[in-house]
């Protein structure tokens, strides 16, 4: 089944089938694609750096500056993920204007919240801010990879999503390593961090407001080809094909698991092992460089060996890292699995790559907003029962419960079949 919507877009086309040296994605020209993956390139890396700064700096702020305890930090986090789960009616809204505009919209909608963070003195005044980020940054979420998809040759789409995995990756690295310079420069010179680093934590949510909208800028430009905008003015804005379904299925799973590790993982350091916030943020540094390194690699490897079997051994990873978390009693050793943890999202290219290969083109920017909904669908119920099993039974029962969802993941990667899987007259 399919549930459409009818809209209209008003790009201006950027080639033509007349254009020269057309290729397979969409009959942008050589050129058209080399501008478009910089421009995207630009795009991730900004909106990669603004992101990692707000995870890096918002636990600070909330705490010392709002004066935020733990279950209102709960609560703002529930707050945070609804827009994830009703992004599939936001996308049907944007996607009338077709993928550059909105995710220049989506990225200015983010930056606009993120600014107005800087300006909240209160748990209730920073709700909506948190929301408007909220839409801006999930939507993106799901344009991103459209984005990328539609410059990527048949075959290659791995690598293309890979490069900007590490593009990304690079962008965290500079924000997470600006907060921690920061933080440190305010306590060498101050020698008390939490007295005054109020004024630059407020202005940092404005500088990655404007990084935000640097990069709305630069994807306002992205090239868009006449068959792309053709597609665009009949292509579905809500998708739910029973062809899909195998897709949907990961990523309800992928969600419920992500819903473990960002509920409890970084909490087992902090509570149960006293890991302090500088040692956090530099896991979090020694990650992005990590992944900075290996994200072309990755996606590399699916296309070279394909989603079933990259996918099998990610899940068989994530398996190891949850058992990891229940069981480990070493701090060195939770490093190690939660900087894992980390570097299996890149293996996430291969959920994307899998739908471009079975879906009809004009299916995929809706598609992909509906397989973020679907990761949301259980943000707040997962949570709740794996805080019931951690007060009743100690915190190494979440992580057990998350290994469901891995073999889960692992049981139905098996039954990928890109070749009989393929829609009819898949394009």
């Amino acid at each position: 089944m399919v549930v459409a919507g009818t809209g209209s877009t008003e790009e201006t086309p950027t080639a033509s089938p007349s254009s020269p040296s057309p290729r397979r994605s969409g009959g942008l020209s050589d050129a058209q694609l080399t501008s478009g993956f910089l421009l995207l390139a630009i795009t991730t890396f900004a909106t990669s750096t603004a992101m990692q700064t707000v995870q890096a700096i918002q636990p600070n702020f909330m705490r010392d500056v709002l004066g935020m305890d733990g279950a209102q930090n709960g609560y703002m986090i529930a707050i945070r993920e609804l827009p994830g789960f009703l992004l599939i009616f936001v996308a049907a809204i944007l996607l009338r204007l077709g993928l550059a505009r909105a995710s220049a919209l989506s990225l200015i909608i983010m930056g606009v919240g993120y600014s107005l963070m800087s300006l909240t003195d209160s748990f209730g005044q920073l709700i909506l801010p948190t929301l408007i980020a909220s839409v801006g940054f999930h939507s993106w979420l799901q344009l991103q990879p459209a984005l990328g998809l539609s410059i990527a040759p048949r075959g290659n789409e791995g690598s293309v999503l890979g490069r900007l995995n590490s593009i990304g990756s690079l962008g965290s690295f500079f924000g997470l390593g600006g907060v921690l310079l920061l933080l440190l420069g305010i306590e060498h010179f101050r020698g008390d961090l939490t007295a005054y680093q109020e004024p630059f934590l407020r202005g940092l949510f404005i500088a990655v407001g404007v990084a935000a909208v640097i990069g709305a800028i630069a994807i306002a430009r992205f090239p868009v080809s006449a068959s792309d905008i053709a597609a665009a003015r009949v292509a579905p804005k809500i998708v739910w094909r029973q062809e899909y379904k195998l897709y949907y299925a990961l990523s309800f799973l992928d969600g419920s698991r992500q819903q473990i590790y960002f509920a409890f993982a970084p909490f087992v350091l902090v509570e149960e092992f006293k890991v302090n916030a500088r040692s956090i943020t530099t896991l979090l540094i020694i990650s992005a460089v990590i992944n900075w390194r290996t994200g072309s690699f990755v996606g590399r490897m699916v296309d070279v060996h394909g989603e079933k079997r990259i996918l099998t051994i990610a899940y068989i990873l994530h398996f190891i890292v949850f058992l990891g978390f229940a069981f480990s009693t070493n701090v060195w050793m939770l490093y190690f699995f939660y900087l894992g943890y980390l570097w299996l999202f890149l293996f996430y290219v291969g959920t994307t790559t899998y739908l471009r290969k079975i879906a009809h083109r004009e299916d995929i920017p809706a598609s992909l907003a509906m397989g973020v909904s679907l990761a949301h669908l259980t943000a707040i119920v997962v949570p709740i029962i794996g805080a019931a099993l951690w007060s009743r039974l100690g915190y190494q029962f979440p992580f057990l419960f998350g290994t469901v969802f891995c073999l889960a993941s692992l049981y139905l990667t098996q039954k990928i079949d890109v070749s009989r899987q393929r829609v009819a007259g898949y394009s």
